[in-house]
């Protein structure tokens, strides 16, 4: 039955390319940009599936409703009608797709959206950080790019090593490569940011801080740079460019070879259903196995960090204890994926493949499948880094489009990823035992700073509940929860180094007897020197068959200072109009909360020059930098905050004034809202139609005087994931068109979203739309919002915050 359906699906797609090829070049001379659209197309059976996947290389599934969504031209939308299939064009994503193009170039990222960094500016960010500091980041580079090698004007791959060199290997290592097909924006940033991160938190944040100790984190930012800067400067029509920049192959603007479809395990493996042997194909495998420069350049290197721990028999499993993860980072479409991709069997390490993909999509709430799930893949990363290798290998999908919208990638797509990179990077020591075990998070040490030869408390919980629930149809995969049965402290030492030793934690309940449990100990540090400690936590549960799960480590600090040097730092927070602030104050990840009614706070600090930061809800942070704190000082530090000025607030209660304007079926409703009070909601409270377009629209607002600008809300997004969405939009003015700031779908938590918007700075005429959009199938309950509010600050805004009023040109009156 497989051959069969392969057989069809190589047939029909060579008719396809025989068809398509004349007509192909013909557009591309006469021209070189065509209209871009988003086109649903219905299929019948997993043959037809999978030469949509040929033919295209990037599918959106509905494997529910046997729908998929392909971005492509006219032409090709009545091609694929020609050969039976029903399409139709969806508008809203067709509207978005051709919105976030990027017009133009900029000096700094990519013309029209800020939020991505150029390959040049790539480069630059990891030269800065390698400067900034040498004794965490190096840099190599692996290998050229084809027009690098062919004399022209490509670039070298870089990769960037992430890892604390005072202390010794070897080291368990994560190797993340992004953006192998040129037009996806989002994984280059994504994997830049993680590096950024990764610098910044080492020393501040406990976890971050063990995790690049105790490995390397190797990072491959631009594995395409010449398809990458094609799709940048839009040149001729390619900022849909997929490929890398070979021309040998294919005239015009088809030219190049999928990097994806080049890596010599299992390459050209499915005949043809995989990958394509068409050179103006977008899945071009190319004419040999690892044939272009930027595949040879990445194969050598993953080869030179990792191992081979896989047997040549297919069926070989890698060791339980194989260390190392390798993840390719892609956009889009919300999955995660494991090998294989070139056959419908499961991986000989399927089972704890499945087990790592489920914990990483808790935290991004991707589909999480094995790569088949979608539609037959050869030559690909992920299988060439678990076949050859037996590396546990992982590709991320991020987003709904390739050019995301900064605001949606900001504020979801960004976040939510950089947790599973850090779980990712957690477990990479022991990759195919580790996740099965219980996580420790949450974890506090109280006091939080101790005079040597007291007492502290370790306090967290053991965790093996968070798994994805999302499963991929018509299979859906039920991860089993287990019963804790034991968790372990250890001080300075880690678990896995000679010499540590165990302090065991007891359930606060009494009993070990859920699948997830807060658990406490008493720490003695007589016996530790004066500074900074890691104390690392780990738990583990019973399986059915009654063996033990042990799950990876989570860190904290325990500082520990002589009494003679300690500190104390106080004083009192107030507004600028005088009254007394709640206030949180952060200091060497130190915190105090200041009296609400008198402002006063205190402090206890080990010596050092430190940063003070003081924030509260409604007021602009302030950070007081130097603070110079001298063994045993008594510091007197009095702190003035100053309000966000609200332009603009909307509360969703049915019985307030609102100046929203609202498009059917938008309306507020009591029991859509925050709690089950009153909100705005896109539909019944039940259900919303089919092929809605609905917005609610502020009047203009002025923020002329104003220099900073923040929109927060409460939302609500249950809709279908990847067909449905809740959008926010800002303007400058009338005569200004509308960007996409926030993009949400498919949650149905209430969650905080804080936007900041400096392009509205100065704005005299301001708007913001609140936008559902619904495809023609498969509701939900609806986009909710809640407890919208506009602020800003400025000169303007602070100076008369003493005698009140400071609303203007709101929702209320």
């Amino acid at each position: 039955m497989v051959n069969a359906w392969r057989s069809a699906a190589v047939a029909l797609s060579a008719l396809i390319f025989s068809l398509a090829a004349p007509m192909a070049l013909a557009q591309s001379a006469k021209s070189p940009l065509p209209d871009r659209i988003v086109v649903r197309v219905e299929y019948r059976d997993s043959a037809q599936l999978q030469l949509l996947g040929t033919v295209f290389g990037h599918v959106v599934v509905d494997q529910g409703a046997k729908t998929a969504m392909v971005e492509t031209d006219t032409f090709w939308k009545h091609r694929l009608e020609q050969l039976g299939f029903r399409t139709s064009i969806v508008e809203e994503a067709t509207w978005a797709v051709n919105r976030e193009l990027p017009i133009g170039r900029k000096a700094k990222a990519i013309g029209g959206l800020v939020c991505y960094r150029t390959v040049e500016e790539t480069y630059a960010t990891m030269d800065a950080l390698a400067a900034a500091r040498p004794d965490l980041v190096t840099i190599s580079s692996i290998g050229s790019s084809w027009r690098l090698t062919q004399g022209l004007s490509g670039y070298p791959l870089r990769v960037v090593r992430a890892t604390n060199s005072a202390i010794a290997g070897p080291k368990p290592k994560l190797f993340v490569m992004a953006s192998v097909h040129a037009r996806e924006y989002t994984p280059a940033e994504t994997v830049t940011r993680f590096l950024e991160l990764l610098v910044a938190g080492h020393g501040r944040d406990p976890d971050l801080t063990w995790m690049l100790d105790h490995h390397e984190v190797h990072l491959l930012l631009q594995a395409n740079p010449d398809g990458r800067k094609i799709a940048e400067a839009q040149w001729a029509g390619s900022a849909n460019q997929r490929k890398n920049a070979n021309t040998n192959f294919c005239p015009a603007t088809l030219f190049g070879v999928d990097l994806n479809r080049n890596f010599p395990f299992g390459w050209n493996s499915t005949s043809g259903s995989g990958s394509s042997g068409d050179p103006c194909s977008g899945t071009y495998r190319g004419p040999l196995a690892a044939s272009e420069p930027e595949t040879n350049a990445i194969a050598n290197y993953v080869r030179s960090i990792f191992p081979d721990a896989r047997g040549t028999n297919p069926l070989d499993a890698a060791p339980d204890d194989t260390p190392g993860i390798f993840i390719d980072m892609h956009s889009h479409s919300r999955l995660i994926l494991w090998p294989w991709g070139a056959t419908n069997t499961v991986a000989p390490n399927g089972g704890p493949l499945q087990t790592l993909g489920r914990r990483l999509a808790w935290f991004n709430a991707y589909t999480p499948q094995q790569s088949t799930g979608l539609y037959l893949t050869d030559g690909t990363t992920i299988d060439f880094g678990y076949g050859e290798l037996g590396v546990a290998s992982m590709a991320f999908e991020l987003g709904v489009a390739f050019f995301e919208s900064c605001g949606t990638f900001n504020s979801t797509v960004l976040p939510d990823n950089l947790r599973a990179l850090i779980y990712a990077l957690r477990v990479a020591r022991e990759p195919y035992r580790l996740p099965a075990g219980p996580e420790a998070r949450d974890l506090s040490v109280t006091p939080d700073l101790v005079v040597r030869g007291e007492t502290a408390t370790i306090q967290g919980t053991i965790d093996d509940t968070r798994f994805s629930t999302v499963s991929a149809p018509p299979n859906p995969v039920i991860q089993p929860q287990h019963t804790i049965v034991s968790a372990s402290a250890f001080v300075t030492t880690p678990p896995w180094q000679a010499g540590a030793t165990a302090l065991a934690l007891s359930p606060v309940d009494g009993a070990f007897n859920s699948s997830s449990e807060w658990v406490v100990a008493t720490i003695g540090t007589s016996g530790l020197a004066a500074g900074r400690h890691l104390v690392f936590v780990r738990g583990s549960d019973a399986n059915t068959d009654n063996s033990r799960a042990t799950g990876p480590v989570a860190a904290a600090f325990l500082r520990v200072v002589e009494s003679a040097d300690l500190a104390v730092l106080s004083g009192r927070v107030r507004a600028a109009s005088g009254e007394a602030v709640a206030a949180t104050l952060l200091i060497d990840g130190l915190s105090a909360t200041s009296n609400a009614t008198t402002g006063a706070y205190t402090r206890r600090l080990a010596p050092g020059s430190f940063a003070l930061e003081v924030s509260a809800p409604g007021f602009e942070t302030r950070r007081i930098e130097p603070l110079l704190v001298a063994p045993g000082a008594q510091i007197a530090q009095d702190i003035e905050l100053f309000r966000w000025c609200p332009r603009a607030a909307d509360g969703g209660e049915p019985t307030q004034t609102t100046n929203l304007v609202a498009d059917a079926p938008w309306q507020r409703r009591v029991g859509s809202g925050l709690g089950g009070g009153g909100g705005w909601i896109a539909g019944t409270g039940s259900s919303y139609p089919n092929n809605a377009n609905a917005s609610l629209t502020s009047p203009a607002i002025d923020l002329s005087a104003d220099t900073s600008v923040v929109l927060r809300f409460d939302q609500r997004c249950a809709t279908q994931a990847r067909f449905d969405y809740g959008i926010v939009e800002v303007r400058s003015s009338a005569a200004a068109p509308w960007t996409e700031v926030h993009r949400c779908e498919g949650d149905a938590n209430w969650r905080r979203v804080e936007l900041q918007l400096p392009q509205l700075a100065g704005a005299s005429a301001m708007q913001l739309r609140f936008r559902f959009t619904s495809d023609a199938s498969t509701g939900a309950e609806g986009f909710a919002i809640d407890n919208v509010l506009l602020d800003a600050t400025g000169a303007a805004c602070r100076a008369p915050q003493s005698t009140g009023t400071v609303f203007r040109d709101g929702f209320e009156s």
